[in-house]
């Protein structure tokens, strides 16, 4: 009797959240960036054995040791676009302004883009490929 509850009870929670994901304008442009955020980060992850220990990452600081950091930190360009873009689609449901939606989502997709290219380039540039 309690796994008949709780069946019916996700059904219904997975229904509502279908329902605000298709209420989500502009939807392709989320995917597209989520899905490519999470092939970078995997890019990332895996660019570890060809990439030495140390990498620099912090560019916006001066010309130090301050910008070197560990390679397992190549990941956070990714990990904070994909963050960005969960926070964008969820905002984006609730808000009702058609111009402020379409900000959120071409935002979304521009921080992707940036992310994945600060990625690749350090990738390519420090990586022995």
């Amino acid at each position: 009797m309690a796994s008949k509850i709780t069946r019916t009870k996700f059904k219904k929670e997975f229904n509502q959240k279908k329902e605000k994901f298709e209420r989500l304008p502009l939807k392709k442009f989320y995917i597209f960036s989520f899905f490519l955020n999470i092939i970078v980060l995997v890019a990332a992850l895996l660019s570890k054995y060809i990439l030495p220990p140390e990498i620099p990452l912090f560019y916006g600081l001066p010309q130090s040791s301050q910008q070197i950091s560990s390679s397992y930190f190549l990941f956070i360009p990714s990990l904070v676009s994909l963050a960005l873009t969960v926070v964008n689609a969820y905002l984006s449901i609730f808000v009702d302004n058609t111009y402020l939606k379409k900000v959120l989502a071409f935002s979304t997709i521009l921080i992707s883009i940036l992310s994945t290219l600060t990625t690749l380039k350090i990738i390519f540039l420090v990586g022995s490929i």
